[in-house]
């Protein structure tokens, strides 16, 4: 089976992740497989992304400006070599200007005509709303949007509303195949007026647990000598909690509440302020090297990921601190690798972590207490895992877990079935 991937870009965010992890499985399972990406070398391309960018800013401040998506711009994908060779076209995420909203009723339209399924991984709620990745609280997106809160002047005819109906008319085109790499996203999603003709399939991204494994995992393809933290130039006696964004200044990945949850954590117990250090990693790390009470290491954003792997053996706990989050890439190599994970028990995280068993869900962020509760209950899980009298056991427990479930074999055999539907 010739299999087309789409995804906007190929190395950045965790979409392109997900979505080169899956073009790997596919592969190691016998199928053709191609990926389709922005080519950002080409001037038409940059200017449509500036172009749609600019467009955006009569509606929403400078600083949240890629919060939203009117898919204004794209390229029409039925005119490339790669549309004619593929027997199936599948969609990740396709914003910023790499397909438009006409554009995706394009290719449903012709994919109708020459009978190739279309199959559309959800990595955020973006195809089931008007123009928001993220609607937070905000519930105007199951009833058609308008009066969309992050807009400068809400209305009922605002860019959402209007995005809204431009995506109910491309979806009417065709067959839409989605998938959700979370039950959490798949039934949210389907709340939304624009997925009613179309299926909703749970399927988690896959995984190699080979390569990203512990440094004593037996049988595992990956050589360690067990010397991460010295490569890293990480403390070697204390016990590291580990932070993963892209940019760790996001708002939504919450870095802050990590921040005030490690303060909490320390006047809890003052003996772990020398026990212990905070390694961020992303971009705008080093902007928090002192502003913690206990050791900082800050790693810039790690590309590559044999780093990655590295840190996460090297690390003795995962902390996530998200507002919102779908099925996070990070929660399913740290447990890989053995590392017990924290995290608030938002979106599909409560599915990705056994409490008490390989990690400790904490209570999710609240605008009623501004994230106060989530505060407290990260300091908690931190203290859970790092004093935890038998912390060989929540490592196993992770381990045991990320193998059993995402396993590229099991997760390519779910898609092969979508694709056969």
């Amino acid at each position: 089976m010739k299999i087309l991937l789409i995804n906007t870009t190929a190395h950045t965010g965790g979409a392109s992740i997900a979505c080169e992890r899956l073009m790997q499985a596919l592969i190691a399972q016998g199928h053709e497989v191609k990926l389709l990406v922005r080519d950002d070398t080409r001037i038409a391309n940059k200017f449509r992304f500036v172009w749609e960018r600019l467009m955006l800013l009569r509606d929403i401040p400078y600083n949240r400006v890629f919060s939203i998506d009117d898919g204004r711009c794209g390229m029409d994908l039925t005119a490339t070599p790669e549309y004619k060779w593929a027997d199936v076209v599948h969609l990740h995420w396709i914003n910023q200007a790499m397909l438009s909203v006409e554009g995706i009723g394009r290719l449903l339209r012709r994919c109708k005509q020459d009978g190739k399924p279309v199959v559309w991984t959800m990595h955020d709620i973006w195809p089931a709303t008007g123009v928001c990745h993220l609607p937070g609280e905000c519930t105007n997106w199951q009833h058609g949007c308008g009066k969309c809160l992050q807009l400068r002047h809400p209305a009922l005819d605002d860019i959402s509303a209007r995005t809204f109906r431009r995506k109910n008319a491309a979806y009417a085109e065709g067959e839409i195949r989605f998938v959700a790499c979370s039950r959490y996203l798949a039934e949210t999603a389907m709340k939304s007026p624009l997925l009613k003709q179309h299926s909703v399939t749970n399927i988690a991204n896959p995984l190699d647990t080979d390569f990203f494994s512990p440094v004593s995992a037996n049988g595992a393809s990956a050589a360690s000598d067990g010397n991460e933290r010295q490569r890293l130039g990480l403390p070697q006696n204390k016990r590291l909690v580990l932070f993963v964004a892209y940019n760790v200044n996001d708002e939504n990945k919450g870095f802050r509440f990590v921040q005030k949850a490690v303060s909490r954590l320390l006047m809890r117990d003052t003996q772990l302020k020398d026990k212990i250090a905070i390694v961020p990693v992303g971009k705008n790390a080093t902007q928090w090297i002192d502003k913690f009470a206990c050791e900082v290491c800050p790693k810039e954003y790690v590309s590559d990921r044999e780093t990655m792997r590295d840190l996460y053996r090297a690390c003795d706990v995962l902390v996530i601190s998200s507002q919102m989050e779908n099925l996070p890439n990070t929660i399913v190599e740290a447990k890989a690798c053995g590392v017990p994970v924290v995290a608030p028990a938002v979106g599909g995280i409560p599915q990705m972590i056994r409490h008490e068993v390989d990690g400790y869900l904490a209570a999710p962020y609240s605008t009623l207490d501004q994230g106060t509760a989530m505060k407290d209950s990260l300091a908690e899980g931190l203290h859970y895992v790092l004093t935890h009298p038998d912390y060989t056991s929540l490592s196993a427990a992770a381990r045991e877990d990320a193998v059993a479930t995402y396993s590229e074999a099991a997760v390519v055999k779910r898609y092969e079935e979508l694709y056969h539907l």
